[in-house]
């Protein structure tokens, strides 16, 4: 009878021996070139230049997996062109859809499960500091293929900038970049802090009326301060 107790004493471990969960990717982590570095400030990663030039390194080491590329665009300008992508990587951003990400998270308006989580309280406030009467965004998003990613250990040092990318047109301010590295069927997300976000773009319409009534104030204002002082000449 020995064998059949053994045999069950198998069946039982293998039973109870408890499987273990795939780890999702690493999370990314949004970078600039060494010229005009851009760095995670805790709320984001701002950058200036135009058009962004940027990329991605994954947390810890390296990572290899497929990458994708989402360009956020605020929600109350015009729709524009798709975002074409050069450098290290390329390939060209198209909408995912005429109706904008105004709440919840990206990935599940993506259709996907990704980690850490995007929510769009993340990013609106930055948003709205430039573009005061967005909703939401525009999201272009762009398959890359597979690749390796610098670890976040490599950035800021000698190399970093052969893994940039740049747009080929500008991206407007409070426009964001944002990155998804998938492995398998899971999905690592950008940091929320680690998102590219642009701050020196065109400003919206509005802005430029603001700017153009303050002009308007100024050259008043200095029209009445020369004709009161050819007044006061005149009455010397």
């Amino acid at each position: 009878m020995r064998p059949l107790i053994l045999l069950a004493a198998a069946a039982f471990v293998a039973v109870s021996t408890p499987a273990f969960a795939t780890p999702p990717p690493p999370t990314e982590h949004g970078f600039c070139s060494l010229g005009n570095i851009c760095t995670d400030n805790g709320t984001n990663t701002p950058t200036s230049v135009q058009p962004p030039e940027f990329a991605f390194a994954s947390s810890g080491q390296g990572a290899t997996g497929t990458l994708f590329i989402d360009i956020l665009v605020p929600d109350n300008l015009a729709i524009p062109g798709p975002y074409s992508i050069s450098g290290a990587l390329s390939g060209t951003a198209t909408l995912f859809s005429s109706t904008p990400w105004t709440s919840g998270f990206l990935d599940a308006y993506l259709g996907i499960s990704a980690s850490p989580s995007n929510p769009i309280g993340a990013s609106l406030p930055a948003t709205l500091t430039y573009q005061p009467t967005a909703d939401g965004y525009y999201v272009f998003t762009a398959a890359l293929g597979s690749t390796t990613l610098l670890g976040t250990s490599g950035v800021g040092q000698p190399g970093q900038d052969a893994y940039l990318m740049q747009l080929g047109q500008d991206l407007a301010a409070g426009g964001y970049i944002v990155a998804f590295l998938q492995q398998g069927d899971a999905y690592g997300a950008t940091a929320n802090s680690g998102a590219i976000l642009e701050t020196g773009g065109v400003p919206e319409p509005a802005t430029w009326a603001m700017m153009v009534l303050g002009f308007g104030a100024c050259g008043v204002a200095i029209r009445r301060s020369r004709r009161k002082a050819r007044l006061v000449s005149q009455l010397a």
